[in-house]
Parts: structure tokens; sequence; C-alpha cells
């Protein structure tokens, strides 16, 4: 692959380094306003422009159809269209509204996350005709998108207008490898991280979690309830846990209703609890009352519930998968959490265990998730950004 390395994540050395002379008009752009990780960093580094006085824009192409990601005052979503395409003239609406949106705004740059609104960023700005540079930018593994998506997302990365191509973690990027030349030459790493509130929210909860006296028997795992976060077999591994153990699960979802016949049919209702959606400081607040975190996913990103686990000291549980072991580790290589099969619920249920009940085993990986959480701090993530939009 030609561009940024796949095995040297862009530098940075703190925010304040970015000299930046003229505000810019910036648009932060989402396919969709749903609650989830690519929403958070969004919000976060529109947050972080905004402070340094850029006018930024938090849009996405339409709203969310679940819990909408709450955003800082001043930073309202703004949306393309009422609700999610149905039909080529409802998606041809969309693109005109984008279209009108552009030549209205005149953004500088419009700096996009999701496959959709990676697309149609780079034909919206042709058709404007607006001098709009675009930076689009993938959160997850290449051959997690539909086929047609994938292909076309191809094609229109190499469009002149998109000046590079972000991927949050070197497996993702390696996973564009098959896309055109042009497409592969704009291709960076950049780790994702988190802001400055959240680091220092979190750091006062780890300091909260070392003064307690005793450790529990909490496992926690946080995500949207849908296929990719794996929790059947999570789920099943409670059918191997003592009964003093139990699953906690955060977050809201579709497969909510299968995920809980499933816990009945297996008669794990009383060990695995869903604690629901709450905004993001209840959720730090309810991960901290964790004591193992796990996150048994198909496939990730480079997930920001896996950092704030880092941060807390939590012992981290992934899945076999490349990006999972890329995000667990730290950058000396060093395996900072236990992996696990994608579908061995027994292996997961005596990995558990082991973290539970032998202290000096917890220890080790406590502090292996400490040492990874304090490797991915903003500042890096937000100077590569800023140097991507000088």
């Amino acid at each position: 692959m030609t561009g940024q390395s796949d095995s040297e994540p862009l530098e940075s050395t703190g925010a304040a380094t970015v000299s930046k002379s003229v505000a810019r008009r910036l648009v932060f752009m989402v396919t969709h306003s749903n609650a989830g990780g690519a929403q958070e960093i969004w919000s976060n580094l529109a947050e972080g422009f905004q402070a340094r006085g850029d006018q930024v824009t938090l849009a996405a192409l339409y709203p969310s159809d679940e819990s909408r990601l709450k955003t800082p005052e001043g930073l309202l979503w703004t949306h393309m269209t009422e609700r999610r395409p149905h039909s080529p003239f409802e998606l041809f609406r969309l693109l005109k509204n984008f279209v009108s949106f552009l030549a209205r705004e005149r953004p500088d740059a419009v700096i996009t996350a999701l496959p959709a609104a990676n697309i149609l960023a780079p034909i919206a700005v042709m058709l404007s005709g607006v001098p709009t540079k675009v930076i689009t930018s993938h959160h997850s593994p290449s051959e997690t998108y539909a086929p047609l998506l994938n292909l076309i997302d191809g094609l229109a990365g190499t469009l002149p207008s998109v000046s590079d191509i972000v991927a949050v973690s070197n497996t993702v990027a390696r996973s564009h490898r098959k896309k055109p030349a042009a497409y592969r030459a704009k291709l960076r790493t950049i780790l994702n991280a988190l802001p400055p509130r959240i680091e220092a929210k979190l750091g006062m909860l780890a300091s909260e979690r070392s003064q307690k006296s005793s450790r529990g028997q909490i496992v926690i795992a946080a995500g949207r309830l849908v296929p990719q976060k794996n929790y059947p077999t999570l789920i099943r591994a409670a059918e191997h846990l003592d009964s003093n153990i139990k699953i906690k699960i955060l977050g809201a979802g579709p497969d909510e209703v299968e995920l809980k016949a499933l816990a009945a049919q297996l008669g794990v209702q009383q060990k695995v609890e869903f604690v629901g959606f709450h905004p993001r400081d209840e959720t730090l607040a309810l991960l901290a009352e964790g004591d193992v975190f796990v996150q048994p996913s198909l496939f990730e990103g480079h997930s920001l519930a896996l950092i704030e686990a880092a941060q807390l000291g939590l012992p981290l549980v992934v899945s076999d998968v490349p990006v999972q072991v890329e995000g667990i580790s730290g950058a000396d290589g060093q395996l900072c959490g236990v992996v696990v099969g994608v579908l061995d619920h027994e292996a997961l249920a005596r990995e558990l265990k082991a973290l539970l009940t032998d202290a000096s085993h917890y220890s080790n990986y406590a502090q292996r998730a400490a040492r990874l959480g304090s490797e991915a701090t903003y500042d890096r993530m937000f100077t590569a950004y800023s140097r991507l939009l000088a």
C-alpha cells in the first residue's frame, strides 16, 4: 500500500503545536446520528475544532432511528433529510439537499465517517462546484460493508475532492488493500482517542476504583445490541460461570428481545442483566462499577469502549479477530488483554473465571490495560486530523 505506512500511524505532538491563523468552515458528517462510536468521535473532534475558533457544523445524512447521540451545546445535529431514504427518489432528494447545503455553506472541508457519507460527500462536492476538501474515514474493516457500497466507495475515494482517507486502525487500513492505487495512496491511519473531559472523568473514576477495599465479580460489556457485538456467545458463557458472577450489558438495540429470549432459554436470566442505554457519563460510571471488561465482537474499528475500559484499569477480554488483537496491543507489541475464540463460549467463561478468581492474574492484566489506556491520547488524534486540514 502506498501512502501512510500500515505500521506507522500519524504522529502528533499535542494540539497546541498545530498552528491555525484563519477560522475555517468545517463540516463533520456521518451517515446517521445514532449514538455510536463514529458519532462520538466526530462530536468530540467537532467540539475541539470549534473551541479553537473554527466554524463547525455537525451533520448527518439522516436522523437516527434509535437513540440519537447527545451533543454539546452549540453543536446540534444538522440533517440533510428527515428520514433514511427508502427509495431512489428519496435518495435523490437527499443528494439534492446535500448539494444545496454545500452551495449555501461553502465549507472549506467536509470530514466524513461511515460508508454512505463517505460516498455521497465527494459526489455532492463535485456536483456543487464548491472547492471543498473531503476527508473520508473508515471505522470498521471494508469486508463488513455491503459489497456494492464497498465497490462504490473505492471509486468515490479516487475523486479529486478527496484529499485523504483515514482508517482508525492499521487492520482497517489493510482491509482496503484491494481498492484502486489512487485510493490506497490517500490512506492514513489515525488511532481513536477520548476527549479531555472524558479522560478526566475516567481518571477520577479510576482513582475511586483504586481506593476500593475489595473487588467484585461483575463482568461488563458495552455496545449496541446488534449482531456485530456477538452477545449470544457472552450469554452462552454465562452457563459456565458461577452464580456469584454477574454479566451486565450496557446498551440498547434491535436484538434486545432475541438476546433476552436466549438468556431465558438457557436459564441464565439471573446472571445476565441488560442495563439498557444511558448517556455517556452514566455509562462511564456503570463501566467503572465492573471488574472485567469483555468485548466478544465479530469486528470493530478501534473501539472507544475498549479505550474507556483500559483507562479505568479493567482487565480486557476480546475476540480473536485481527482488529481486536490490534486494539489490545500496546505500542511495544505486547498484548494488554486476553484473546479468546470468536464463538468459543466455554473458553470465554474460563478466562473470565480465571481473572475473577486469581488475584495476581487479575492484577497483571489490570496493569496492562491501564498502560494501554495511557497510550491513547486525545492530543495525538487531534493533531493528526489538524494536519490533514492544514
